[in-house]
């Protein structure tokens, strides 16, 4: 009997939902134009674009007018801190911690490369920040405060609230890397103590390439590219409009079973989670599993090889990774778990995975006796 592959290292990327790739296609297809042309095929154009802000502002509680669309992630990262670092002359501080992303990571030694004074917040071994330790950081030079709201290796939830309404009582501006949160958690932007949120198409069936900044207000929002009027200057450049027409029916579809969507992946999740912390001695939940997104668990192999399981389960057809997808070619382990306490040898035995939508319980089943099967290899 052939199997198809399990796919579960959905925190690096989803697959386009059949609805997403329809929208995309139509958009390459008899709907192409450039939304800056004066004709009616940039009239065309410029309507699908505003429909796709409007379906993807929904989604995160937000006015489309407060959307900047970028071509990913890391680029929205990198425009939020660009924009509160950029004052020559004048000192500032950036504080966030040391799980962020490798976007918001290597921004910062670009900056403290540059001058700008950076504090890192450690975490303690359930991946948390103490939110006094970020109290007693902010200073008068602070500019930004950076917490991603849920870590993309162990789905830990950050207290995310508490520490921007924090930096509300201290005028400092807040950012957070919601790209594991937006089409897991129910979110309304516009009452939360955010500046600067940013997101990716697809972490929730969207397509790659397409992404966006969201900002309480665009004073506060300064461009890191520069030409044309394109997203009113921010962003310029031809807007990817399959793409951004791809996010905004994955945020249509997304917002439209949200409840129902969470709660599946979630059950998925724990099924899996309970049979193989069931099947392989030794084996633990890494991060605080009461404070986690829907889709994630981040396990220890104690003993075992986690570069050699993946590997194993891959050949075995069962996709997982150790890291995020973009640290995954890096001779290192893992610095979120490391930065949690974990030993070198812990982080190593380690290992991600995370479900979608697509993914079925006889995939989470199979899954978890075939990690039983290889681990017991391993060890002998």
């Amino acid at each position: 009997m052939e199997y198809r592959e399990i796919y579960l290292d959905n925190n690096a990327t989803t697959k386009p939902l059949p609805e997403v790739r329809e929208e995309v296609y139509k958009i390459l297809g008899d709907e192409f134009g450039n939304p800056s042309s004066a004709h009616s095929a940039g009239e065309r154009a410029r309507k699908h674009l505003s429909e796709a802000r409007e379906k993807t502002a929904a989604l995160i509680g937000s006015r489309p007018s407060r959307l900047i669309f970028t071509s990913s992630g890391t680029e929205s990262n990198n425009m939020a801190f660009y924009s509160r670092t950029r004052n020559k002359g004048k000192k500032c501080r950036v504080i966030t911690t040391t799980v962020e992303h490798s976007s918001i990571r290597k921004m910062c030694s670009y900056l403290c490369i540059n001058g700008v004074e950076i504090k890192l917040l450690k975490v303690d071994s359930r991946g948390l920040i103490d939110l006094d330790d970020l109290r007693k950081a902010i200073d008068g030079d602070t500019t930004l405060v950076s917490v991603q709201w849920v870590n993309n290796e162990t789905g830990v939830i950050q207290p995310i609230i508490e520490a921007g309404e924090l930096c509300r009582e201290n005028g400092v501006a807040f950012h957070t890397d919601a790209a594991q949160a937006v089409g897991k958690l129910e979110m309304n932007v516009e009452k939360l103590p955010f500046d600067f949120l940013t997101f990716t198409a697809h972490k929730f069936h969207g397509p790659q390439g397409a992404a966006a900044i969201y900002t309480k207000d665009k004073f506060l929002l300064a461009p890191i590219m520069f030409g044309g009027f394109q997203e009113e200057g921010f962003r310029p450049g031809t807007e990817n409009l399959p793409g951004i027409a791809g996010l905004g029916k994955a945020a249509e579809l997304r917002k439209n079973g949200l409840a129902k969507l969470t709660a599946y992946m979630k059950e998925l999740r724990d099924r899996f989670e309970a049979m193989v912390l069931d099947f392989v001695p030794g084996a633990r939940v890494n991060g605080d599993v009461k404070r986690r997104i829907c889709n994630t668990t981040n396990i220890m192999f104690g003993g075992i090889d986690g570069r050699k399981l993946v590997r194993e389960l891959d050949a075995a057809g069962v996709m997982c990774s150790q890291s995020s997808a973009c640290t995954n070619f890096e001779v290192a382990p893992s610095y979120v778990l490391c930065s949690m306490g974990l030993s070198e040898e812990e982080a190593y035995s380690s290992v991600r995975f995370s479900f979608s939508v697509e993914n079925t319980f006889e995939e989470a089943d199979r899954a978890a006796r075939l990690i039983r099967e290889i681990c017991e290899g391993l060890r002998t």
